[in-house]
């Protein structure tokens, strides 16, 4: 009896102390979840790098599975400022298990792009449900976000709500992918 109650608080103080780790988790056991194809998924912005600015800076970039490749909102003359978002259609309904998030790639990580985001669900692409406030770290390694797999969506949104530095007006993220209920 000793051991079982010894165990059973064992279990419930690493549970514990899990709960003060980052906000962001890897799925070791991915028996639950599916990494959602997005080829055929669409992505829009509130703001993007004009044509002809640099060779890519389009919302497009964050479904192409290509991490040297990324978002950027428009930091030429209008050059506006923060919240910032990108919306995806995923065409279909899909009940989120996890939104990964991964940072424009650069030599050691970049340092001023968003700090905190939002992310939503909708059926609609109108009516938003909030799926989480989340902070981002300054990292080039994927970042996992858990969401409540209750609902189903077709469209996340994830809005940028503050910069790393509390002075950049623009962002960029070079992917963004989805872990659906299998």
């Amino acid at each position: 009896m000793k051991k079982i109650v010894l165990s059973l608080l064992t279990g419930i103080a690493l549970l514990t102390a899990s709960c003060d780790k980052a906000e962001s988790i890897l799925f070791e056991d991915k028996s639950t979840a599916i990494k959602a194809d997005k080829t055929t998924w669409t992505a829009t912005a509130d703001s993007e790098t004009p044509d002809g600015a640099e060779n890519t800076g389009k919302a497009s970039a964050v479904l192409d599975n290509n991490i040297a490749t990324y978002w950027h909102t428009d930091y030429t003359v209008t050059n506006p400022d923060y919240p910032h978002w990108v919306l995806i259609d995923m065409k279909k309904e899909s009940k989120l298990v996890a939104v990964v998030v991964t940072n424009r790639q650069a030599a050691t990580p970049n340092r001023s792009g968003m700090k905190k985001f939002n992310l939503e669900g909708s059926t609609n692409g109108t009516t938003f449900t909030s799926l989480g406030t989340f902070n981002f770290a300054i990292t080039n390694d994927p970042q996992t976000f858990p969401v409540s797999s209750a609902n189903a969506y077709r469209y996340i949104k994830l809005t940028a709500t503050e910069s790393q530095t509390g002075t950049t007006k623009h962002t960029f993220l070079a992917e963004i992918d989805v872990f659906t209920v299998k």
